[in-house]
Order: structure tokens, then C-alpha cells, then sequence
């Protein structure tokens, strides 16, 4: 299998604000491969990936999923959010599975 370009996470929140940024994946990585993400969150999360150097395309966003329905835990802290991406042989980005840590 061959490499990749790195590839870049920026995560939202549900108002639109960018919640944080991440290298998911870096340049050369080989695929298909998958990597586990993990959160603390009180809300909704909308996960964006991108490639984060400079490609022959108009277009550098490969994928954006919404992770929910997220609450916070009773107590109203953060709950736990873990999320499986994954790229395929095709370099195609998904998100695989979510779950929360109560």
C-alpha cells in the first residue's frame, strides 16, 4: 500500500465555532488504516477532515460527519466521546462507529 498526504481534523461545534484541530493521520501514512479518537464533550460534535498540505484539487475536504446525540453526564460535566475513523484503500475517510463512556 502507498501513502497518503496528511490528513487534518478540525472538530465544530453545534453553533458553528470551531471546537479544536488534531493531524489525524500523517503524510505517508500507509492505509487502509484506523485510528480512535477521543473527546469530552457536553454536546453534538461535527467532525471535519481535510488534507492539511497543499494537493492538485479545488476541493481539500474529504469528509464531515455529525457525531450525536451527545449529553452531558448527570452530574453536567463532559462525557467521554470515542470515535473510530478510518481510511480505506480508496482513501475514502469514515466515520466507522462512535460510542460514549459513561
Amino acid at each position: 500500500s502507498s501513502g497518503i498526504n496528511a490528513e487534518y481534523g478540525v472538530w465544530y461545534n453545534p453553533d458553528g465555532t470551531v471546537g479544536g484541530d488534531m493531524e489525524v493521520f500523517t503524510k505517508g501514512h500507509v492505509f487502509p488504516f484506523s485510528k480512535m479518537l477521543t473527546f469530552y464533550r457536553k454536546e453534538n460534535l461535527i467532525l471535519e477532515a481535510s488534507y492539511s498540505n497543499p494537493i492538485p484539487h479545488t476541493q481539500t475536504v474529504i469528509g464531515r460527519f455529525e457525531v450525536g446525540p451527545i449529553k452531558p453526564a448527570e452530574d453536567g460535566s463532559s462525557t467521554k466521546v470515542k470515535v473510530k475513523v478510518k481510511v480505506d484503500i480508496h482513501r475514502i475517510i469514515t466515520d466507522e462507529s462512535a460510542h460514549t463512556d459513561t
